[in-house]
């Protein structure tokens, strides 16, 4: 019994995720999901800023999830030409 609770403690932490993570949507848009009680929304910036190649990312909104979990909606700007 002792073996199995330790391989299942072992699994959930190999699936736990470190956020700031990239949730994609649909339509181009993405979210960042964050704990805003650990993580600012500048930091969430960043990560979203990182996740656009040739632009910076345009904020879009901000809600709280049923996971309590703050998540900054975002999409890539269009490169000026």
């Amino acid at each position: 019994m002792k073996m199995l609770l330790l391989a299942a403690l072992a699994a959930l932490g190999a699936c736990a995720t470190t956020l700031p993570q990239i949730v994609q949507r649909e339509g181009g848009a993405f979210d960042v999901r964050y704990d805003a009680s650990v993580q600012s929304a500048e930091e969430a910036d960043a990560k979203a800023n990182g996740h656009c190649p040739s632009a910076q990312a345009e904020f879009i909104s901000q809600e709280t999830g049923f996971d309590g979990f703050a998540y900054r909606s975002y999409r890539c700007a269009e490169r000026a030409q």
